[in-house]
């Protein structure tokens, strides 16, 4: 009987664990911007569009990370279209990129640091 409630104890501690930390995961991707949250390599990208520009935020593991460290990139397929910027950081965790996304576009960002791999987060709008 001490065997069955020490497996069910352990069980029900994993799931709580399991639980809160999809919870907190989930709630991370939530835009804060009013943009389209993506996640890759454990960091979160928000991409903002404007009316003629487009606006990037990063954070890592819930903190704004500061744009000043990253070099980044859009590229933007419309169609038959395809067109390119750099983004340039404004200060904090913000970038911006002078360019346009239309509806239908399908939107690329690469984002390196450094001697680091390019990570790149696709969007769909």
């Amino acid at each position: 009987m001490k065997a069955i409630k020490k497996i069910v104890s352990i069980a029900l501690l994993t799931a709580t664990v399991w639980v809160s930390n999809a919870f907190a995961h989930s709630s991370a991707l939530e835009p804060k911007h009013g943009g389209v949250v993506k996640e890759a390599h454990d960091m979160i990208f928000e991409l903002v569009r404007q009316e003629k520009s487009v606006s990037l935020y990063i954070s890592d593991h819930g903190e704004d990370y500061p744009a000043t460290e990253l070099v980044a990139h859009v590229v933007v397929l419309a169609g038959k279209e395809k067109s390119e910027a750099s983004f340039i950081p404004t200060g904090g965790n913000k970038m911006v990129a002078d360019i346009s996304i239309n509806d239908g576009a399908k939107v690329l960002v690469r984002v390196s640091q450094g001697d680091h791999h390019p990570i790149t987060i696709r969007y769909s709008f």
